[in-house]
Parts: structure tokens; C-alpha cells; sequence
């Protein structure tokens, strides 16, 4: 396992769903799902990364799934401060994701030079070996990688 190497990650939006908002509540505070525990280690011990794009479909897929703004607000705020803003140039990439919403997740992790992008996406899943400079793992995958243990 590498957990003591620094790694590149980002996100894809269902694992911000599956951590959900209300961890960011102090009265929630004890909840520790897979999601949720692999957000806190990236934020804490590796660098997560996003774009404005990928920025923008967190906040608008929280607040469709109905979590309260205020808590949205929070975490975003959480994620801004704790992760780092990738400027994406790259146009296109090859092999193109099936959903057309994943290409700006993808050009991310080029041009943020990512180790891997986290997903529960199978059209992603599925691409997990195609790019050269970058893997994709599913949570429990990513967890592994990182050295994460954690019980739901």
C-alpha cells in the first residue's frame, strides 16, 4: 500500500453524494461511512483536486438530492479550502467516456497530473486502465490504495 506517498485525487460527484452533507453537522459527527472516511483522508493527507466545472455539478447534484443549502454551503466551503483548483486546457482525451459528463473529469485528472480519479461510475470504472497517467477506482479500490479500513 502507499498511504505514506502524497497522492492526486479526484472525486467524480456520486462519491460527494455518497459522503452526503450531513457529516459537516456537529451533531452528526459520528457517522463514518467508506465515503465519507476516504473524504476526510484526502482532505487531510493527500490533495484532492477539482475544477469549476466538476465544482459546480457537486453543489447542483447536493442540492437536487435535497440537502439543506446551508450544509452544502459548508461543505463546498470544507472542499474549496481543502482541496486544490486544477485550470483545465486540455480539450479532448482519448478514450472518451461513454457519458458525456465524465470528460470534464477526466481532463481534470490529465491536467492535474491526478494518480486517480474515485468513481462508482461503471462507464468510468470501465475506462480504468486506459489512460496512461492515471487509474480509476471505485471507493473500495481508492480506500486499499490509501490505506483506509473502515466498517459500514
Amino acid at each position: 500500500m502507499s498511504s505514506h506517498t502524497e497522492k492526486k485525487i479526484i472525486l467524480d460527484t456520486n462519491q460527494i453524494l455518497a459522503a452526503g452533507s450531513r457529516w459537516v453537522d456537529p451533531l452528526y459527527h459520528n457517522s463514518n461511512s467508506t465515503a465519507q472516511e476516504l473524504l476526510r483522508v484526502i482532505a487531510r493527507s493527500h490533495r484532492g483536486m477539482f475544477c469549476p466545472k466538476i465544482m459546480a455539478e457537486y453543489v447542483e447534484k447536493l442540492l437536487e438530492k435535497g440537502h439543506p443549502k446551508e450544509r452544502v454551503a459548508k461543505l463546498i466551503g470544507l472542499l474549496l479550502g481543502a482541496f486544490e483548483m486544477v485550470t483545465v486546457t486540455s480539450k479532448t482525451c482519448s478514450p472518451v467516456p461513454a457519458d458525456p459528463d465524465d470528460v470534464m473529469f477526466v481532463l481534470c485528472a490529465i491536467d492535474g497530473a491526478a494518480d486517480f480519479i474515485v468513481s462508482s461510475d461503471k462507464h468510468l470504472l470501465d475506462l480504468d486502465g486506459a489512460y496512461a497517467a492515471f487509474r480509476i477506482l471505485s471507493s473500495e479500490g481508492a480506500s486499499i490504495e490509501l490505506g483506509i479500513s473502515v466498517s459500514n
